[in-house]
């Protein structure tokens, strides 16, 4: 039924509880309420729920110094111990928005890298020397718990800008096994080993603070930026984290919709010990490709 015919028949009948006038006047709201309200309304989900991907790139060092300054060794993961540069890593984010302007996230990232070579040049670990030559069996294991808390100190039905404070804990286990000609320290012989073994271990809970900015392009398109950095010392850890990240997001339902993000992180830690500084630095930048579920 038109607008049209609506009006028409109104004004043909003209009684009391017409019930033509009052059918005209609901399809007159029904229609207002469809144009006033998106289709699917964004930055008021409950939940949400995403699953991603991505083929980044790493730069990524060692260091351990000696408080005496006998001991100064920087391995480089990629150029010394053979890392590939390009890792394929997963990560999972779930968010809470415990209100309509506070939201909890909570990020859970596991990267794994191995390689195994044979090395052609001399390598200094912990005061020791693995001569050229040696076999080279590492590993770098890294755990990244991201919990963060985001205030949306401005917000619409189509945008959302908030401050973002949380921690970003670290816990990362560097392994070398090697069977070669080693140099122990203190001595100047080389002596062949078939089981050396070192590792170095690092866990930092790092403070994080920064901004971020969602904007509904339409009620199925969201493009959203995120800009966090803090260079702190806490105890005997001393960090610096940047984290840059530029997002869209595309609902195919109400709940379901796919993403891709551009993201650049850069992290270094350095843990004062009672004889050593340990000293773990990457930087990784990457596309990422994601599933995200929200209610």
């Amino acid at each position: 039924m038109s607008f049209a015919v609506c009006l028409e028949l109104s004004n043909n009948y003209r009684v009391s509880n017409n019930p033509v006038r009052s059918g005209c006047a609901l399809l007159v709201v029904l229609v207002m309420l469809l144009v006033a309200t998106p289709a699917w309304p964004d930055f008021d989900e409950r939940y949400s729920l995403t699953v991603g991907g991505s083929a980044t790139e790493f730069d990524s060092s060692l260091r351990i110094n000696s408080r005496d300054g006998s001991i100064d060794n920087e391995i480089d993961i990629e150029d010394d111990l053979g890392f590939d540069s390009e890792v394929s890593i997963g990560w999972i984010n779930g968010k809470w928005r415990i209100a309509d302007r506070h939201r909890l996230s909570v990020l859970y990232i596991p990267i794994r890298r191995t390689t195994e070579l044979t090395s052609s040049n001399d390598i200094d670990v912990g005061g020791s020397t693995i001569k050229a030559g040696a076999f080279l069996d590492s590993s770098v294991k890294t755990h990244v718990f991201d919990i963060e808390y985001i205030y949306s100190f401005f917000k619409r039905p189509d945008i959302e800008i908030g401050f973002t404070a949380g921690i970003y804990w670290m816990n990362s286990l560097a392994e070398l096994t090697a069977a070669g000609e080693i140099v122990f320290e203190g001595e100047d012989t080389p002596e062949f080993r078939s089981d050396y073994e070192a590792s170095q271990r690092l866990i930092a809970p790092l403070p994080l603070i920064g901004f971020t900015a969602g904007y509904e392009l339409n009620p199925q398109w969201i493009a959203t930026a995120t800009a966090r950095y803090l260079d702190v010392t806490i105890s005997d850890i001393e960090g610096r984290i940047l984290n840059l990240n530029l997002s869209t997001e595309y609902y195919f339902t109400k709940h379901v919709g796919a993403g891709a993000a551009l993201a650049l992180f850069d992290v270094s830690v350095r843990h004062n010990g009672v004889v050593f500084y340990n000293t773990l630095t990457y930087e990784y930048s990457g596309l990422q490709a994601y599933l995200t579920l929200k209610y």
